[in-house]
C-alpha cells in the first residue's frame, strides 16, 4: 500500500548558519555602511545626556550656568542624530528587501530545480506552507527585524560603552542584568528551534489537509467523504494548535526573566550611584547621565529581545525554505550522476523467423547513432518486439548480424545492453534484494534514487519496513504497476549503454509514464534508447520514429517530419488518435510532449486513461 506523501527535507542549523553567513558576506559592504552611519547617529544621541550631566554638576557646585550654548549644542546633536538615524534606517530597510528578494528567488529556483515527480508526490501542504507562512516569517525578520536589530545592537553597545567612559564605577551597576539575561536566553535557545520547527510542520500538515479536501471536493462529495475529511482536518488543526502552544510557553518563561534583566540595572545604578555620591566616589551628574543612558536603551533592548524571539521562528522557517530543492534528507534528489556514454547499434540484412519458412523480419537494415533515442512503431505483428529481442542478443538471427558498437551482439546478450520486456517478475526477497540484483554494490541512497526515478519511492516508503519489506504472498504483494516500477528502478541502477524498452510504461498511469520518460532523458542522458511502443505519446518524444510493417522498415524520421509526410506513420497516428477520448488532439494537431497527470496513480491501480 502507499504511505503518506513524503515531506520536503529541512536544512539543519549548520546549513542555515552557513546561508546566513553567506548573505552577510555578500552584503557585507552595505551592512558595514549601515553600522557606521548608525554609530554616528548614536554618537549624536549620546551628546544631550552628557550636556545635561555637565549642567547638573555646575549647578551642584554653585557655578554660573549659561543655557544658550548647551541648548544649541543639544539641538544640533538631536538634528544630526535624527538625520543619520533616518538614513541608517532607510538603508537597513532597503538591505532587508534585497536579502528577502535573494531568499525568495532561491526558494523559487529550488522549486524549479526539483524533479517534477518529487514536487508532485510531496505533501502539497508543505509546498504551500513553505511558500506562504514560512516566507512571511523570513520576510518579517529581513524587512523589519534586521533593521531594528542593527539599530538596537549598535545603540545598546555604544550607549553602554559611553556609560563606562563617563564613570566605570557607577556603570558597574549596568552589569547586574547580564546573568538573568544570559541564563534565560540560553535556556530558551536550546528549546525554541525544535518547538518552532514542530509548530511549522504541524501548520503545513493542517494546510495540506485543508487544501486536499478543497481540491478533492468532487470526490469528497460523490463518495460521501465529508465526515472523514472533517475529522482528518480537525485532527490536523488540533495538532497544530497543541504544538503552537509550546513556543508561547517558552516565551512566557523567557520574556519576564529577560525584561527583569534590563530593567533592574536602572534601579541598581540609581541606588548604587547615590551611595557612591554620598561617599564622594562619584558625581551626581555622572550618575544622572548613566541613568539617562539606561533609560534610553530600554526601547532598543525591547526590540532586540522581541526580534531575537522572532529570529528563532524565522530560523526554523529558513531551514524549511532552504530544504526545498536540496534533497538532503527524505527525498533523494541526487541521482546516480551523468548517464553512461551510449553505443551505436547497427543491423545488417537481419532476417529472423520463429518457424522455418515464415520470416518475421525480412533482410532488415537499421542504424542507430550513439545516444540516439528511437521508437519502433507499427501494427501488432509487425516485428517490433522480435527486433528488440534480437538486438538484446536473446535470439540468434537466421541471417545477417547485429553490431553493438564495433562488436557483433552475442547470443545471451552483453553487459552494456539491457532489455526491459513486457513481463515483470518480482523475485522472492525484500525490496532491497530485488533492486540490488541490478547492482549488488549499490548504496542505500542509490537505491532510493533509482526508486524515485521509477516513481516508486512513495509507495516503498509507505511499506512497514521500507526497503527491508518482504515481497510476495508472505509480505507485500505488489500490484502489476508496482512490479513494473521495480523493474524500471533496476534499470536505473544498472545504467546500461544501450537500453531496449518493450512497452516499458504499460500498466502505468499517464503521469507515471510521462515521469519515467522525463527521468530517462535526465538520469540516463547519453544512453542509446530503442523503445517499442503502441501508444504514440512515446513516439512523439523520440528523436526518430521507425515504422515497421510486416517485418520491414517502411518509414523512418523525426516525428514532425513523418506527420507532415502523410505516410504510414501519419496514418497510424490518425488511427491511434481516434481511439482516444473526444478531447484528444485531432489528426492535424501535434501530440503534446508531456502527458497530463492521470486521476489515479498507476503505482496503485495500474489503470490507463
Amino acid at each position: 500500500m502507499a504511505g503518506p506523501a513524503p515531506v520536503l527535507p529541512v536544512a539543519d542549523r549548520t546549513a542555515v548558519r552557513r546561508r546566513v553567513g553567506g548573505l552577510a558576506a555578500r552584503f557585507g559592504g552595505r551592512l558595514t555602511a549601515i553600522v557606521l552611519v548608525h554609530a554616528a547617529a548614536v554618537a549624536g544621541g549620546l551628546v544631550p545626556p552628557l550636556v545635561l550631566g555637565s549642567l547638573v554638576d555646575r549647578i551642584a557646585d554653585g557655578r554660573a550656568v549659561g543655557l544658550l550654548g548647551p541648548v544649541l549644542l543639544i539641538l544640533a546633536a538631536l538634528v544630526v542624530h535624527a538625520g543619520l538615524a533616518f538614513t541608517a534606517a532607510s538603508w537597513s530597510f532597503a538591505l532587508g528587501e534585497r536579502i528577502f528578494a535573494v531568499l525568495r528567488n532561491d526558494f523559487l529556483d529550488g522549486l524549479l530545480a526539483m524533479p517534477v515527480r518529487e514536487l508532485e508526490t510531496v505533501d502539497q501542504g508543505e509546498v504551500l506552507s513553505r511558500s506562504t507562512s514560512d516566507m512571511d516569517a523570513v520576510q518579517d525578520i529581513t524587512r523589519t527585524g534586521l533593521p531594528e536589530t542593527v539599530v538596537g545592537t549598535v545603540t545598546v553597545a555604544m550607549t553602554l560603552g559611553a556609560a563606562f567612559l563617563v564613570d566605570p564605577l557607577v556603570a558597574l551597576g549596568c552589569l547586574v542584568g547580564v546573568p538573568p539575561i544570559l541564563l534565560s536566553t540560553r535556556w530558551y535557545v536550546r528549546r525554541a528551534p525544535k518547538a518552532y520547527g514542530e509548530e511549522l510542520a504541524a501548520r503545513a500538515a493542517a494546510t495540506g489537509a485543508l487544501t486536499e479536501t478543497v481540491r478533492g471536493h468532487e470526490a469528497v462529495t460523490t463518495l460521501r467523504l465529508g465526515p472523514a475529511r472533517r475529522d482528518a482536518a480537525r485532527r490536523s488543526v488540533g495538532s497544530w494548535r497543541r504544538l503552537a502552544g509550546e513556543p508561547v510557553r517558552l516565551e512566557r518563561a523567557w520574556f519576564p526573566a529577560v525584561q527583569a534583566g534590563y530593567h533592574l540595572p536602572l534601579l541598581v545604578v540609581v541606588g548604587w550611584g547615590a551611595w557612591l555620591v554620598r561617599g564622594g566616589h562619584a558625581q551626581v551628574g555622572d550618575v544622572a547621565v548613566i541613568a539617562l543612558y539606561l533609560r534610553a536603551v530600554l526601547t532598543p533592548l525591547d526590540d532586540l529581545i522581541y526580534w531575537f524571539g522572532e529570529a528563532q521562528a524565522a530560523g526554523a522557517a529558513l531551514g524549511r525554505i532552504l530544504g526545498v530543492g536540496v534533497g538532503a534528507l527524505d527525498l533523494p534528489a541526487a541521482r546516480t550522476g551523468p548517464g553512461p556514454a551510449g553505443l551505436p547499434v547497427r543491423c545488417e540484412a537481419l532476417t529472423f523467423g520463429y518457424a522455418e519458412g515464415a520470416p518475421v523480419l525480412h533482410s532488415l537494415d537499421l542504424e542507430v547513432a550513439a545516444g540516439e533515442r528511437i521508437c519502433l512503431v507499427g501494427a501488432s505483428g509487425a516485428g517490433k518486439t522480435t527486433l528488440a529481442t534480437l538486438l538484446a542478443g536473446a535470439l540468434r538471427p537466421d541471417s545477417g548480424r547485429v553490431l553493438i558498437g564495433r562488436q557483433e551482439a552475442a547470443v545471451g546478450g552483453r553487459a552494456e545492453v539491457v532489455l526491459v520486456a513486457q513481463e515483470d517478475h518480482v523475485f522472492h526477497g525484500t525490496v532491497r534484494d530485488n533492486l540490488t540484483l541490478a547492482r549488488p554494490e549499490a548504496e542505500e541512497h542509490e537505491l532510493w534514487a533509482a526508486l524515485a526515478s521509477a516513481d516508486a519511492d512513495g509507495w516503498v516508503r509507505g511499506l512497514p519496513g521500507g526497503l527491508a519489506t518482504a515481497l510476495g504472498e508472505d509480505g507485500h504483494p505488489p500490484t502489476p504497476a508496482q512490479a513494473r516500477q521495480l523493474a524500471l528502478a533496476r534499470l536505473f541502477l544498472r545504467r546500461p549503454r544501450v537500453l531496449l524498452l518493450d512497452e516499458a510504461t504499460a500498466g502505468l498511469s499517464e503521469r507515471a509514464a510521462g515521469h519515467f520518460t522525463a527521468e530517462l532523458s535526465r538520469s540516463l542522458a547519453g544512453t542509446t534508447v530503442i523503445q517499442v511502443a503502441h501508444d504514440l505519446w512515446t513516439a512523439e518524444r523520440s528523436d526518430r520514429v521507425v515504422v515497421l510493417e510486416h517485418g520491414r522498415i517502411v518509414e523512418s524520421g523525426a516525428p514532425k517530419d513523418l506527420r507532415d509526410a502523410d505516410g504510414p506513420y501519419a496514418r497510424l497516428r490518425t488511427a491511434w488518435l481516434t481511439t482516444l477520448e473526444p478531447s484528444a488532439p485531432g489528426p492535424s494537431t501535434p501530440v503534446p510532449s508531456a502527458v497530463q497527470p492521470a486521476a489515479a496513480d498507476g503505482a496503485h491501480d495500474g489503470r490507463r486513461r
